[in-house]
C-alpha cells in the first residue's frame, strides 16, 4: 500500500550562490552543516518571499522596494533539509516527487545527484529506492537555477524560448519580479510492487442526458508481472460500481473499466444549475488486499460551441451550450492570486472564488501570461460552478507576438503540453484549452497553421478530445474593438479585445452601442487602488502627485495611470486624492457596467463578456483590476455583478453627460438567464437629485428570455436637465414581483464636476453581525455610497458585501447582506461614505 511523506511546511533553508557551480557544489555535500548564510524557507514557496521574510530584501509590495529585490532570479538558490524515510516494502519502490520547480534545477540526496528537471509546469519524479532503501535521515538539496532569459511585456514574442509565466519579467500591472523556487508540493511516495500512475475519467452523456458512460482509464506501473483486479466505484448523487481482473506485464500498462450509469445528476455552471461534482475512486488489489488507490472529480456535463446568431459565414462559433442550453459567457479574465506564485494562499483563493460566484461569473479566461493555474484552483471551480478557459503560458509582446516556428520550440512546447494536459483533464470545470494570449503575425491573430498552435491543438485532440480548443484569443480575424474597425469592417469583429481604458464620457457608450462583435474575450476600464491598499503601498509624503509626474506612481500602474481623462470627466475640478480615488473609481465601475450591459442586449449575435481583470497578482496604484491585490472589490466589480444578474433591467443613451445636447432619450430592455419572465412591466423615471420627478414611462412585454427585449423608451423632461438627474428603472413581473431595478447617474452639463458642489445628505448607518442598513433622512439624494473595510490592511480575511457602489434616493433605505470571511470578530470596522455624505466608521458584533 502506497505511504507518502509530504515534504511541505517550513523545515526547509536556502541560500543564494553567484553561479551554477557553487550552488551544485554546495549541494554535493552528504552531510547538513552549520555553516552561516542559511535562511528559514518554506515549501510550496517563492525564493524572492523567503528573502523578504528573512529581512534580506525590503517589502517587494511596497513602493519602488521591488526594484531592490531584481538582483534575486540572477542568482542560483539551493534549498535543503532533512529527511527521516522509513524503509520501503519488500520489492516496493521510493519515488521524490516534484509537483512544480520554477524553472530548472538539480536534486541531490545526500551528496550525489539524483536527476535534473527544467519546465515549471511539468512535475518530475525520481527513484531513489536504492538510496534510501535502508530507510534512516537523509539530506535532501535541490539546486534551482537562476531564472532563464525570457521577454518583458515590451519585448518579442518569438525570442521566448520557456513555457514559463512571463507576467514576472515585467508587465504592465506587474514590475519585474522573476519568479523562482519549489512552486509546488513535494513528496516522497513509497509504493509496493503495483501503483498508480494515472486516472482519467471521461463520461459521455446520451444525447438525451438521461445515461451516461464513464471510460475509465487507469494506467497501472508494476514492477514483474502481476494479477491485479482493478475496482472503480463512483461516490455522489449518482452512484455506480464496476472492476476487472486482468495479467499485466511488468511495467506501465493501461487499463479500461466502464460504467454504465442511468439518470446522471449534472454538472451546472454558475447560474444555471447546481455544480454537482461526484468523487471517482479506483483500486488496485492483488491476493493480500489493496496495494493501490486513488480518486478524482468528476462531472457530467456536455459543453460544446455553436454559431452565433446572424454570424458572418465561416466565423467561429462562440455561443456556449451546455447540457444542451444557451448560456451567455459572463465571464472575467482571471490572473494570477500573487505575483509570487508559489506561495500558497489558500484563504485568499477561496474568497476571490466566492467573489466569482457571488458576482454571478460562470467562465473565468486564466491569461496565457500566468500560469496553468494549480489544482487548488481547478477543485475551487468545480465546486463554485465555474467553467475555464486554460490559456497555455504564450503571451504577444509589444514589439512582435509571433511564437517562435523552430523544431526545438515546438517539440518542447508539445512534450510539455502531453503532461499538462492529462493533470487537469478530469475537472469538470476546465471547458476549453487556448494556445495563449494575443498571438498574432503581419495579417492579425494566429489559427493552427501557427507550428506551435498546431502542435498544441493536437496534443489536446489526442489527450483531452472532448474539450473546446480556440488557437488564441482574440480570434481575429480583426482584432480590436474600434471604432474605426467596426466602421471598416462591421463583419469582421468575431472574438476581439479592447479597449482597456475608458473612452470619455460620450465616447464609451458611443463605441459599446456600435459594437458587431460575436464575442469580447477581454476589455476594460481603469481605476485607482482602494484607500487601505492605497495607504499601505505608498507613504503619505509620496501620495500626490497620483500623476505620471510621481516616479512612484509610474512604477505602480504606469500604463493605467488616466488622471486627465478623470479631470477633464469632473471639470477639472478634483482636488484632492479622495476626490480623485472616487471618481476613477466610479468611471470604472461605469464604464465597464455600459460595457457588459451593450454586450448582453446583443445577446446572441454577441454571446459573451469577459471584462479584464477580476483580481490583481500585485498592488498598484491605478489598475484595470476589479479587486485590488489584497482582495477587496472596488465598485467596478459590483456594477459588473448587478449587469450580470438572473434578471437585468437597462438602458442605452447617448453619453453620461448631455450638455449642450438634445433632450435626453433612453431605450429600455430587459432579459433573464433564468427561467422566462412573464407579463413584464417596467417603469422608467427620470428624477431630480431631490427626488422630484422630471419625467416617466412605461413599457411591457409578454414574456421576458435570454435575448433582450425592448420595453419602450423615456424622454427626459421639456424644460432644460438640471446638472445632476438620475435615470431609475424597475421591472415587475405578471404577479407585481419586483425582478429588478437599475439607475444611471447623469449629468445635464459636459461633465460632472456638479458632485463637488451637492448639499450634504444625511445618512442614518446601523450594523449588526450579517447587515448593514442605511436609511436617507435629509438632503438630495446621498450619491456613490462605498463600503469599505475600515480595519488596517495587514488585518486577517475580508469584509463581503452583496452590494457596493449604490445611490440612496431621498427617504430611501437598503439593507446591505454583510459577511466577515477569516476575519477576527474583534476589530471589525467598516466606513460608509459618498460624494455628498461624510465619512462614518462603524464597528461590527461578533
Amino acid at each position: 500500500m502506497r505511504r507518502t511523506l509530504e515534504l511541505d511546511g517550513s523545515d526547509w533553508e536556502i541560500q543564494g550562490f553567484l553561479g551554477l557551480d557553487a550552488g551544485l557544489r554546495a549541494a554535493a555535500r552528504p552531510h547538513r552543516d552549520g555553516g552561516p548564510g542559511w535562511l528559514p524557507a518554506s515549501v510550496p514557496g517563492s525564493v524572492l518571499d523567503d528573502l523578504w521574510r528573512a529581512g534580506e530584501v525590503p517589502d517587494p509590495y511596497v513602493e519602488r522596494n521591488s526594484l531592490a529585490a531584481e538582483w534575486v532570479p540572477q542568482r542560483t538558490w539551493v534549498y535543503r533539509r532533512e529527511i527521516d524515510v522509513p524503509p520501503p516494502d519488500r520489492a516496493g519502490r521510493a519515488r521524490l516527487r516534484f509537483d512544480g520547480l520554477d524553472h530548472a534545477g538539480h536534486v541531490f540526496l545526500d551528496g550525489s545527484p539524483v536527476g535534473s528537471h527544467a519546465g515549471m509546469f511539468v512535475p518530475f519524479e525520481l527513484d531513489v529506492t536504492d538510496r534510501v532503501a535502508a530507510g534512516g535521515r537523509h539530506l535532501l538539496a535541490v539546486v534551482v537555477e537562476a531564472a532563464p532569459d525570457s521577454e518583458p511585456q515590451a519585448g518579442r514574442t518569438s525570442r521566448v524560448r520557456v513555457h514559463k509565466s512571463r507576467m514576472g519579467y515585467g508587465w504592465d500591472f506587474c514590475p519585474r519580479l522573476v519568479h523562482q523556487g519549489l512552486w509546488q508540493s513535494v513528496r516522497l511516495d513509497l509504493v509496493g510492487a503495483v501503483s498508480i500512475r494515472d486516472v482519467w475519467a471521461s463520461p459521455i452523456l446520451s444525447a438525451d442526458l438521461r445515461r451516461a458512460s464513464v471510460r475509465v482509464r487507469v494506467r497501472v506501473d508494476t514492477a514483474g508481472a502481476a494479477r491485479v483486479r482493478v475496482e472503480v466505484s463512483l461516490d455522489g448523487p449518482t452512484a455506480g460500481m464496476g472492476g476487472t481482473t486482468v495479467d499485466l506485464p511488468a511495467g506501465e500498462c493501461e487499463v479500461l473499466v466502464e460504467l454504465d450509469v442511468r439518470e446522471p445528476v449534472l454538472w451546472w455552471p454558475n447560474g444555471a444549475g447546481d455544480p454537482v461534482v461526484h468523487r471517482l475512486s479506483v483500486r488496485v488489489c492483488d491476493d493480500e488486499g489493496v496495494v493501490d488507490e486513488r480518486s478524482v472529480p468528476l462531472g457530467f456535463r456536455r459543453v460544446e460551441l455553436v454559431a452565433n446568431a446572424g454570424a458572418p459565414d465561416g466565423a467561429r462559433p462562440w455561443t456556449w451550450i451546455v447540457n444542451g442550453r444557451r448560456v451567455y459567457a459572463r465571464g472575467w479574465n482571471w490572473v494570477p492570486v500573487d505575483a509570487l506564485y508559489g506561495v500558497p494562499r489558500p484563504e485568499r483563493l477561496a474568497h476571490l472564488m466566492r467573489l466569482a460566484a457571488n458576482a454571478n461569473v460562470n467562465l473565468l479566461r486564466v491569461w496565457g501570461g500566468g500560469l496553468i493555474e494549480t489544482e487548488a484552483f481547478y477543485d475551487a471551480c468545480d465546486a463554485g460552478g465555474v467553467m475555464v478557459w486554460q490559456e497555455f503560458a504564450q503571451s504577444s509582446s509589444l514589439v512582435e507576438s509571433t511564437p517562435a516556428t523552430d523544431a526545438g520550440f515546438v517539440d518542447r512546447m508539445t512534450r510539455e503540453a502531453e503532461v499538462i494536459v492529462p493533470l487537469r483533464r478530469n475537472h469538470p470545470s476546465l471547458v476549453a484549452w487556448c494556445g495563449g494570449n494575443e498571438l498574432e503575425g503581419p495579417n492579425g491573430p494566429l489559427d493552427d497553421d501557427a507550428p506551435v498552435l498546431g502542435a498544441l491543438r493536437s496534443v489536446v485532440e489526442r489527450l483531452h478530445p472532448d474539450r473546446i480548443w480556440l488557437p488564441t484569443s482574440p480570434s481575429g480575424p480583426r482584432f480590436h474593438n474600434r471604432l474605426d474597425v467596426i466602421e471598416a469592417d462591421p463583419e469582421g469583429l468575431h472574438d476581439v479585445h479592447g479597449p482597456w481604458e475608458h473612452q470619455g464620457l460620450r465616447a464609451q457608450h458611443h463605441l459599446y452601442d456600435r459594437g458587431t462583435s460575436l464575442f469580447n474575450s477581454e476589455f476594460g476600464a481603469e481605476g485607482m487602488t482602494n484607500r487601505r491598499t492605497h495607504e499601505a503601498l505608498i507613504r503619505p509624503e509620496r501620495r500626490w502627485p497620483p500623476t505620471r509626474a510621481n516616479p512612484v506612481y509610474r512604477h505602480l500602474g504606469d500604463w493605467w495611470i488616466n488622471e486627465p481623462v478623470v479631470q477633464a470627466a469632473f471639470g477639472g475640478r478634483l482636488p484632492d486624492l479622495e476626490s480623485l480615488r472616487r471618481a476613477s473609481q466610479w468611471l470604472q465601475a461605469e464604464g465597464l457596467r455600459y460595457a457588459v450591459e451593450a454586450n448582453r442586449r446583443r445577446a446572441f449575435r454577441q454571446s459573451g463578456s469577459i471584462p479584464w481583470q477580476f483580481n490583481e497578482s500585485y498592488p498598484n496604484a491605478w489598475c484595470t483590476a476589479a479587486i485590488d491585490h489584497r482582495g477587496d472589490p472596488k465598485p467596478a466589480y459590483h456594477a459588473v455583478a448587478r449587469a450580470y444578474g438572473a434578471v437585468v433591467v437597462c438602458a442605452s443613451f447617448d453619453g453620461a453627460a448631455w450638455g449642450g445636447r438634445g433632450p435626453f432619450e433612453a431605450l429600455l430592455w430587459a432579459w433573464t438567464d433564468g427561467p422566462p419572465v412573464t407579463g413584464a412591466r417596467i417603469v422608467a423615471r427620470v428624477l431630480s437629485v431631490d427626488g422630484d420627478l422630471l419625467a416617466e414611462s412605461a413599457g411591457a412585454a409578454e414574456v421576458l428570455s435570454d435575448e433582450a427585449v425592448r420595453l419602450g423608451s423615456i424622454d427626459g423632461p421639456d424644460r432644460a436637465l438640471p446638472r445632476l438627474f438620475i435615470l431609475e428603472l424597475a421591472l415587475s413581473d405578471g404577479e407585481g414581483e419586483l425582478r429588478a431595478a437599475n439607475r444611471y447617474l447623469l449629468s445635464g452639463t459636459e461633465h460632472f464636476g456638479a458632485l463637488l458642489d451637492l448639499a450634504p445628505a444625511t445618512v442614518i448607518v446601523d450594523l449588526d453581525a450579517h447587515r448593514l442598513g442605511l436609511r436617507h433622512t435629509g438632503g438630495p439624494a446621498a450619491l456613490g455610497i462605498v463600503v469599505e473595510d475600515a480595519r488596517p490592511a495587514d488585518a486577517p480575511g475580508w469584509l463581503e458585501l452583496r452590494d457596493n457602489g449604490f445611490e440612496l434616493l431621498p427617504g430611501e433605505r437598503r439593507d446591505v447582506v454583510v459577511t466577515w470571511s477569516d476575519a477576527p470578530a474583534g476589530g471589525r470596522a467598516l466606513r460608509v461614505s459618498g460624494w455628498n455624505v461624510e465619512p462614518v466608521e462603524l464597528r461590527a458584533g461578533a
